[in-house]
């Protein structure tokens, strides 16, 4: 059993190169006890990253990614070895380096349930373009290359010329915010920010000094059409919903899914995971948006930080609320 998205097409390969970290998670009392003190409620040690997060969502829908990415000899490592081993995500391309730590991800939930993060990249620092060597070394065609900025920049520069060279669908999660990012612009086919992160990039487009646009659209159509060809573009808005514009310029906005919500820590992860294995299946962007959006709300209402095969009757009864406060419409090439 998976979550069904439909058929797979044949020959369909994707691979996802990012984070691996634990997860040490502790939520927060609605009453601090000081200025600078709070009382946790309860503490969860997880696995997670963003590269494993999306890993485990894909598989989660029927397809097997190839992770790439490395942990640390350590405890942690061997958690997430222990996961990855009962998973039917490929990890034949996780390394593991002796040479540093498990990343870890320290997470705060408040008791709004939004939370903060300190990162400590460990051995994902670490990841250069050895990494994707070994991969096309293989031998091995991918049709989707799925990553973000939690590797560094010049690793991640490198994986995405060398996935374009073979003709793979390159998706970029252009997050957390990382100087020179821009540069991956050329070459990726489908840009999923938040708007935080939408109007960063643009302000690196545009230049700086540029005052900041009223209307989204705006961000969305200069990043579509900006640094050597068209792309698509998504904008997660949280609670607001989820913006997609197409490469032609097709523009649609959603709603979001009402939900009560435990803690938000892997949503953005599992709405990527969900684009992805939709658009692998050949579904348009704009139609695409629909199961991603639901993947994401549903990764709210739990403690996990991915989906699992058993959440296909859930993520089916929340994509038939198909609200559309925008119908596609076009600002065309």
């Amino acid at each position: 059993m998976t979550i069904d998205l439909g058929e797979i097409p044949e020959g369909v390969r994707v691979a996802v190169i990012g984070s691996l970290n634990a997860d040490l998670i502790a939520y927060e009392s609605a009453q601090p006890a000081g200025s600078d003190y709070n009382i946790g409620e309860a503490f969860e040690l997880g696995i997670g990253g963003k590269g494993l997060n999306v890993a485990m969502s894909v598989a989660a829908t029927g397809i097997s990614p190839y992770l790439v990415g490395r942990l640390g000899n350590d405890i942690f490592g061997g958690l997430i070895r222990r996961a990855l081993n009962k998973s039917r995500v490929n990890h034949d391309f996780v390394e593991t380096d002796g040479s540093g730590a498990t990343g870890v991800g320290h997470v705060r939930v408040n008791a709004e349930k939004d939370y903060d993060t300190c990162v400590v990249p460990g051995v994902n620092g670490s990841v250069d373009h050895t990494d994707i060597d070994r991969v096309l070394a293989s031998g091995l065609t991918f049709t989707h290359l799925v990553l973000d900025f939690e590797i560094p920049l010049e690793a991640a520069l490198y994986a995405v010329r060398a996935f374009r060279a073979m003709n793979a669908k390159v998706i970029v999660n252009f997050s957390p915010p990382t100087h020179g990012s821009r540069a991956l612009l050329p070459y990726t086919d489908v840009l999923v920010v938040n708007e935080k992160e939408a109007f960063a990039l643009w302000l690196d487009v545009v230049g700086a000094d540029q005052p900041l646009p009223i209307s989204l659209w705006t961000v969305i159509d200069r990043l579509r059409r900006t640094d050597e060809g068209y792309r698509d573009v998504v904008v997660t808005l949280g609670p607001r919903g989820v913006w997609g514009m197409s490469a032609h310029g097709e523009l649609r906005q959603l709603t979001a899914h009402p939900i009560d919500t435990v803690n938000a820590v892997g949503a953005g992860d599992s709405f990527l995971a969900m684009l992805v294995s939709s658009l692998a299946r050949g579904t348009s962007l704009l139609d695409s948006l629909y199961p991603a959006a639901a993947g994401g709300a549903l990764a709210c209402s739990r403690r996990e930080s991915w989906l699992n095969i058993n959440d296909g009757p859930r993520i089916f009864e929340l994509m038939q609320n198909r609200s559309i406060l925008m119908p596609a419409r076009s600002r065309k090439v």
